[in-house]
């Protein structure tokens, strides 16, 4: 890779990551205060305490894994000159 596909590489996972917690404060919006209307309980707790906390964690860890699978990529921020250099050089 070189470095101006990094760079690429680098924005198109900080603009994923930017969507993704857009997408978590909208449906930590929805699942929060969204359903606080409802007058449902689980436990003697309501519904909207579950859903924005554990819901929104169970979605947070479920987005993430989908950025870790189809968009992060691993890659030495190194340059690739660089590298080889110091490889010829220790040789």
């Amino acid at each position: 890779m070189n470095r101006k596909q990094k760079y690429g590489q680098i924005r198109k996972e900080a603009i994923a990551c930017f969507w993704a917690l857009l997408a978590v404060i909208v449906f930590w919006t929805i699942s929060g205060i969204g359903v606080s209307r409802l007058n449902i309980t689980i436990f003697h707790t309501p519904l909207w305490a579950i859903t924005g906390c554990i819901g929104t964690w169970i979605f947070s860890v479920v987005l993430v894994i989908w950025l870790v699978k189809h968009v992060f990529m691993d890659f030495s921020l190194d340059d690739d000159e660089t590298l080889e250099m110091e490889a010829a050089d220790e040789r």
